[in-house]
């Protein structure tokens, strides 16, 4: 019998202004499909950091793109 592996947790704080405002927005949007503040947080946080991942990688590639172009312009300079 395979074994499942316990999730381990940690707590952040949020205010609780914002933390009342997510509350009400969940329960008058059942249709989102979220149960609970912490479910909306975990994909809140979940998304942005994607997008965070994303922007890093797009950076790397232009920062790449870059010095590509460099090392063309300096092999024509050398040409002429």
């Amino acid at each position: 019998m395979k074994e499942k592996k316990m999730t381990k947790y940690s707590t952040i704080s949020i205010p609780k202004e914002l933390h009342e405002e997510i509350e009400e927005l969940i329960k008058k949007n059942p249709g989102l499909g979220y149960t609970s503040v912490a479910e909306l947080c975990k994909e809140a946080i979940r998304l942005r950091l994607s997008e965070i991942k994303m922007e890093q990688q797009e950076n790397y590639l232009n920062q790449a793109e870059v010095e590509e172009l460099l090392l063309m312009l300096e092999k024509k300079l050398k040409k002429k």
